[in-house]
């Protein structure tokens, strides 16, 4: 059993609250509208606490009073013996309470932090209620026993008069924070913060219940919670904002509670600016607590009603770090229950306030719901594939139909941000990043050209716990992808930095289907094991069988893949007889469906199948391949729906999976287990520590990269990611530039080229414009984008048939993708027949005007991966004669600078 990686964790960068929608909504199944929508919605998200919550626990427990003010003195009585400062706020006049907070010690430090647990790192400062005109005894005796050097009265005379003052100054020093009403109070109380805070809140001073929940996350986050009419921004809260000019703010409550005109204002001072907000209070206080991570040591629950129980316990909810939400005096709320037995599970429950706040029924109705939490361990697990190599952000959308607001997504400096954010919600040895393969090969120039060590240390920066191989990874054969794993330099080029040569992947690579043929053993370990919460969760890796025919099959002679289902099945017994229940299948194979990149509309693919014979001890398939995002649930043998999951390509999505493991089985509760695709959008800042390592290897290449190749007269276009299944121009001119390089008497002798439409990865276009080269010149990082893969070109003889054969290949019913054109190079045409029968589609094959001789012999050239019979093209392998030539990059650039100003070759294939 492998023992656990541990990822590194670095300080959370700010994100605006209308990022962390899709993963917060994700996790969690609230029956509205505002939960359930396909759209992202805000929510808000907090940072990881110190400790997993201590077991068993499981009781319900109540901190209250005969009233609001012995209910706050008990409430404070929750704090460390002695504190610096209290707040006394009115019992009466709530909101002036509501806005208190201690901004001292507990305000983020340094540049990029945002919603940080202050949890025993800020002061601690409780809030205590009076009367208007008198002291209550309960208050007394509270300020008595905490000893405060500080006391801070909040509100003006008409809330707590001087009468009230004077007696408290007997305890301590007195100073009074206050306005002309609770809005300037609110201000007055925020400028006590810092400017540039990450966030500020903003709440109705009327509706207090709204803004009551959200003090619990101002406190946590070390931030001031503002105060506002419901209608109208009021003169004290705007300057507040202006004066304070945070990052972004977050509005609490929905439009009942702040309207529509108030969201408006705030957006003209403060661009960033989200709401979160549901129906009611209880839905309102049940999405911010979305925010706080699962299993947590306990949650409050206060009344919705009685507002100032609640309030006093608001202030030590944001201190403690944990949920605040709401209840009706005799029943709980269903969104209430619902967040408190499907997102939090927390180990215990706080009621705020006594019986006549919160009735003893409550607690009774808690209790079932309690017991199960305890069972509950709750395993966050990020996931992505198809990586590629794409450090760099690339302006890049999803499909309209995947994205209709066609957010721009991608870039591992904002991978690695979204990915932090989304851990924020979890404990922090319960949340694991997975991907299923393709992590490498297949990169754009900046990875590509280092043999992807910039991928792989971008991987080990973002914390990447474990992967499966994909085919990708053996684009340079089993033993690159060693070298990839284990460390040490590329034994042509070197070490890069001779003085901080290549470390390895930090995260192991899984490879269950893929054994050496000599010995049987796995190339690399075939599963991973790790420890949650007492329950250890194993996870599978494997890639396609067909992976021989998508690489080189020269570079992985040495090894067999076998079948993934047959592996798998053996693998999850093999788990099991180690202890192991709690079972995720990380599959570099998946399928095709269409719509919304969080839907699973019309799954289709090579994927159902697998699923659908995988074994029912198997409780998650993590897929990749198909460069296709979805979020589907297939039965598995036993007719149980089972999580398949997939987040679209490089970088641009992370699935976040609350799977949720049963201590006392041991195994995953799949009922309750539910997963979501968040997009990784670009409006975070960018994780600086990436920002630093995409410079380090910009810095290396940009010599290389700026150097102009050639030249095109207009846009050339058709490459992987627009029509595998068709001739496009560019691949037709790749296989020029194939024959141009070996179609001399001592270069290879060919006649005809061939190229694979999926091998070429870019399109070479007038305007675009990657180093400050002129429009229509092309560089050399631009030529290695579309030719990324280091493939060799060879030559070999061929009769007539065989190349029919292999153009028949174009269409195969068994592999993945069922159809794949191929490009050819001038002088050669045929024409294809989609409606015909398997291997008819073919005729007219005619060289130079003259109809091919099916019995004769001809020269053909291609790469050494399609010769191999890569991606089922096995016709190639009849060739005979075989002779090599020059890496497919090198040629390509060759025949660039050789044929200055190109144009887009007409087609030459007529029907495909």
């Amino acid at each position: 059993m492998n023992s656990g990686h541990s990822a590194p964790r670095r300080g959370l960068a700010l994100a605006s609250a209308a990022t962390l929608a899709a993963a917060v909504t994700a996790a969690a199944t609230l029956p509205t509208s505002a939960a359930t929508s396909s759209e992202p919605s805000s929510a808000v998200t907090s940072p990881l606490p110190a400790a997993e919550p201590a077991l068993p626990g499981g009781e319900v427990e109540r901190i209250g009073g005969e009233d609001r003010y012995e209910t706050a003195a008990l409430v404070a009585a929750e704090y460390p013996e002695s504190v610096e400062t209290v707040y006394i706020a009115t019992g009466e006049l709530f909101p002036d309470a509501l806005s208190a907070g201690s901004p001292a010690g507990s305000v983020p430090s340094g540049d990029g932090q945002a919603w940080p647990q202050v949890d025993g790192s800020g002061v601690p400062a409780p809030v205590l209620l009076t009367e208007q005109d008198a002291l209550p005894e309960a208050t007394i005796d509270a300020i008595e026993a905490l000893e405060p050097t500080q006391i801070i009265i909040v509100g003006g005379e008409a809330a707590v008069n001087g009468d009230v003052q004077t007696a408290l100054e007997a305890y301590a020093d007195v100073e009074r924070l206050a306005g002309e009403d609770r809005y300037a109070t609110s201000a007055a109380i925020a400028e006590q913060y810092p400017t540039g805070l990450p966030v500020v809140f903003l709440a109705t001073g009327e509706n207090f219940p709204d803004a009551l929940t959200g003090g619990a996350v101002a406190g946590r986050s070390g931030a001031p919670i503002l105060l506002t009419d419901g209608d109208e921004l009021s003169d004290a809260t705007a300057q507040a904002l202006t004066d304070l000019e945070p990052r972004s703010v977050v509005v609490f409550g929905g439009s009942a509670a702040v309207s529509d005109t108030v969201l408006d204002s705030v957006t003209a001072i403060v661009p960033d600016t989200a709401r979160l907000g549901g129906v009611d209070r209880y839905e309102t206080a049940g999405l911010i607590a979305e925010g706080y991570e699962p299993d947590l040591d306990t949650a409050y629950l206060a009344t919705g009603l009685d507002y100032p129980d609640a309030l006093t316990g608001s202030a030590l909810a944001g201190f403690e770090g944990v949920p605040l939400l709401l209840t009706k005096q005799a029943e709980v709320p269903e969104v209430t229950e619902l967040v408190l037995d499907v997102r939090l599970s927390p180990q215990g429950i706080t009621l705020l306030g006594g019986p006549a706040a919160i009735d003893d029924d409550v607690a009774r109705q808690l209790e079932p719901l309690l017991a199960q939490a305890i069972d509950f361990a709750h395993l966050q697990v990020l996931s992505f594939n198809d990586y590629h190599g794409h450090l760099e952000d690339e302006d890049a959308t999803l499909d309209e139909d995947e994205d209709p607001d066609q957010n721009i997504v991608g870039g591992a400096e904002y991978l690695s941000t979204t990915l932090d954010l989304l851990r924020s919600t979890s404990l922090p040895d319960q949340t694991m990043t997975v991907a299923a393969g393709d992590l490498i090969g297949g990169s754009p120039f900046l990875s590509g050209i280092f043999h992807d060590e910039p991928s792989v240390e971008s991987l080990n920066l973002m914390g990447l716990d474990v992967s499966s191989v994909g085919n990708h990874e053996f684009d340079e054969g089993t033993e690159e992808l060693l070298r990839m794993q284990e460390g040490g330099c590329h034994p042509d080029d070197g070490c890069y930095f001779p003085n901080d040569p290549y470390a390895g992947a930090d995260f192991p690579w899984l490879a269950a289907n893929v054994v050496n043929k000599d010995d049987g053993q796995p190339l690399l370990p075939p599963t991973y094991t790790q420890e949650v919460a007492g329950v250890p969760v194993g996870f599978i890796g494997m890639t396609l069988e067909a992976t021989p025919s998508l690489v080189s099959p020269g570079g992985v002679d040495t090894v067999d893949f076998l079948d993934e289902v047959e592996t798998a099945n053996a693998q999850a017994a093999e788990l099991q007889g180690e202890g192991v229940e709690s079972i995720v299948v990380l599959l570099h194979e998946g399928g095709f469906v269409e719509g919304f990149y969080n839907g699973c509309d019309g799954i289709s693919g090579p994927i159902v199948d697998i699923a659908e014979q995988l074994d029912p001890a198997i409780d998650m398939v993590v897929t990749g391949h198909t460069h296709e995002p979805y979020v589907c649930k297939i039965a598995d043998p036993a007719g149980q729906p089972r999580l398949v999951t997939s987040a679209n390509q490089y970088g641009r999505v992370v699935t976040e999976t609350n799977l949720v493991l049963s201590r006392a089985s041991g195994d995953v509760i799949r009922e309750r287990t539910n997963a979501g695709n968040v997009l990784v959008t670009q409006d975070v800042v960018a994780d600086p520590a990436m920002t630093d390592l995409i410079a380090k290897w910009a810095d290396k290449s940009d010599e290389v990269a700026a150097e102009v190749v050639g030249t095109v007269a207009e846009d050339i276009t058709g490459d992987s990611s627009t029509d595998r299944d068709m001739e496009t121009p560019l691949a037709d001119l790749i296989a020029d530039s194939i024959l141009f390089g070996t179609d001399g008497a001592d270069e290879g002798g060919a006649q005809i080229s061939f190229m694979n439409v999926g091998g070429v990865r870019a399109e070479l276009l007038v305007n675009q414009i990657t180093n400050g080269e002129a429009a229509g010149e092309i560089t050399y990082a631009e030529a290695f984008a579309v030719m990324p893969f280091g493939n060799i070109l060879v030559s070999v003889d061929m009769t007539g048939q065989d190349i029919k054969d292999v153009l028949e290949q174009q269409f195969n019913p068994d592999r993945s993708r069922q159809q794949l054109a191929l490009g050819v190079s001038e002088g050669f045409s045929y024409t294809w027949d989609a409606a015909a029968a398997q291997g008819s589609k073919v005729s007219g094959m005619e060289l130079n005007g003259v109809p091919l001789d099916l019995g004769a012999t001809y020269r053909v050239s291609t790469l050494n991966f399609l010769q191999e019979g890569g991606d089922d093209f096995t016709a190639f392998t009849r060739g005979t004669n075989l002779l090599g030539g020059p890496e497919d990059l090198a040629n390509l650039v060759e025949y660039l600078q050789n044929n200055p100003g190109l144009t887009a070759p007409a087609d030459r294939v007529d029907g495909l």
